[in-house]
């Protein structure tokens, strides 16, 4: 069952997209946001390591952006899919930036499970 990391600050969002994941197969482990201590302990699991990052990137702590490039240097071969729904600026310029320092993909808030399942899928080549 492949594992993912589900980081967002918003519950309702987290618990949602956690449920679906679930319902598609995945095992999933959830942070609140990129200083949580489950993301740390996740990605030193060893018996079903992390095989994909889904993180916002607005949130308190640390950002999606200071996250993802941290990942990019500490962890450059887990795929990471940035989402947002926008804060001080636009959303997509938010993921547009995340694009440029190396997510796999991006989602603008709402999501659309079905499409982002199905990306995942074939970031992992499930399909």
């Amino acid at each position: 069952m492949p594992h993912i990391l589900l980081i967002d600050d918003d519950e309702l969002v987290r618990f949602a997209l956690s449920m679906a994941l679930k319902m598609a197969g995945f095992e999933v482990t959830e942070a609140e946001h990129g200083a949580d201590i489950a993301v740390s302990r996740a990605l030193k699991q060893l018996d079903n390591p992390v095989q994909l990052i889904i993180s916002d990137i607005v949130m308190p702590e640390k950002e999606g952006i200071e996250l993802l490039m941290e990942l990019r240097q500490q962890h450059p071969n887990i795929p990471v899919i940035n989402i947002s729904g926008g804060g001080r600026v636009s959303g997509q310029d938010y993921l547009r930036t995340a694009e440029r320092l190396g997510a796999v993909a991006t989602f603008s808030k709402p999501l659309n499970e079905e499409v982002l399942i199905d990306k995942i899928r074939q970031i992992l080549s499930l399909n």
